[in-house]
């Protein structure tokens, strides 16, 4: 089945795109795609990890709702990884 993932700010810099399709098998979870992304962009596991041991968590949506890991993945879902907010007034 194939995917679509979008990546923001920091994230698409990561991986040098705004989008990617990426091929996965049936029945995949959103932690099967994660592995196959870190494996391809080695330089986006190390940013999230990074964030994560700053106490700021990646937000992972499919089809727009939020996802954990287990969430099985289906052919045309579009997956949306975004790092933390900052900024402020």
């Amino acid at each position: 089945m194939q995917v679509r993932v979008r990546l923001v700010s920091l994230l698409r810099e990561a991986v040098g795109s705004r989008e990617l399709e990426v091929e996965l098998e049936d029945g995949a979870t959103l932690g099967d795609l994660l592995k196959v992304l870190y494996g391809k962009f080695p330089k986006l596991r190390e940013v999230i990890e990074s964030l994560g041991k700053r106490g700021l968590d990646v937000l992972f949506m499919v089809n727009g709702s939020t996802a954990t890991p287990d969430k099985r993945l289906r052919e045309g879902d579009v997956i949306t990884i975004l790092p933390p907010a900052s900024g402020g007034a």
